[in-house]
């Protein structure tokens, strides 16, 4: 009797911890049914066996049958699995299974899928190392720059000691200018030839005095820039340090998901 073949259903559904659909029938109608989780259609225990059904048509042909049948028969796309049942070579019923067209659709796809993740990532990855070196090299930039910087900012300290020596020098010779007038007054008209000169040496020493100033003026612009400027490159080679920590972590993220997409992709060759 087609009812011995009930607790048979009952171990396919169990082995397939209860998401495959599976459905005893006899020559006419289902006389046993466990459906299963991913596939619930709307079936029951004494339907007649539908005329599109793989399990009439199994019944009919006397062959195990395999269809897709779409969503327009019982509402829900699925794949259906029919074979026969056979006491002393007649067949009495059969035993049908269904499986989600979704999932077989899903793991012929699983492949490829991983496929572009992997060639995806790496990618990625590739991206990541550009990143990184250009993240060092501006570093490595920032760094001689600030060596730059500290070598204008040494030759400016010179340049103050010369523009002191200079200010020195026109202090003196600015004193030395006021005693030749003094000197030449004191000559009467013999040293009015000597207080012109006198007075070119006062003026020069004048001159040389804001000239001296004026640079230092300049030289404590640059040192002012200079300072400006070190600061800023603490604060890019800061954020490089960070770029390249940031940039380092994200490259560690990607190797191990690289690493998951090949696992994956072997594992849907073998499904």
């Amino acid at each position: 009797m087609i009812e011995d073949y009930e607790q048979m259903v009952d171990v396919l559904f169990d082995t397939d911890s209860g998401k495959t659909s599976i459905f005893l029938f006899d020559l006419e109608k289902y006389i046993y049914i466990k459906m299963g989780s991913i596939i619930n259609l709307p079936l029951k225990v004494g339907d007649q066996l539908l005329g599109t059904s793989t399990s009439l048509e199994c019944l009919q042909t006397g062959n195990r049958v395999q269809r897709q049948i779409g969503a327009e028969v019982l509402g829900t796309a699925y794949t259906g699995v029919a074979h026969p049942i056979r006491e002393n070579g007649v067949i009495i019923g059969g035993i049908a299974t269904t499986g989600s067209t979704e999932r077989e659709s899903a793991l012929e796809k699983l492949p490829s899928l991983s496929k572009n993740l992997s060639e995806s990532l790496q990618q990625v990855s590739a991206a990541v190392e550009n990143i990184a070196a250009s993240a060092q090299a501006l570093a490595d930039g920032g760094q001689a720059l600030s060596l730059q910087s500290q070598e204008v900012n040494d030759k400016a300290l010179v340049m103050e000691e010369v523009v002191e020596y200079i200010n020195s020098v026109a202090s003196d010779t600015k004193v030395l200018g006021l005693n030749a007038s003094i000197e030449a007054a004191r000559a009467g008209d013999v040293g009015r030839g000597f207080a012109v000169v006198a007075q070119e040496i006062r003026s020069m020493a004048i001159s040389s005095a804001t000239s001296a100033k004026d640079i230092r003026k300049i030289i404590a612009g640059i040192q002012g820039l200079v300072s400006k400027m070190n600061n800023e490159l603490e604060k890019v080679g800061g954020n490089t340090q960070e770029v390249s920590a940031a940039v380092e972590e994200i490259g560690a993220t990607i190797e191990t998901l690289a690493e998951s997409a090949l696992e994956l992709a072997i594992l849907a060759t073998k499904i």
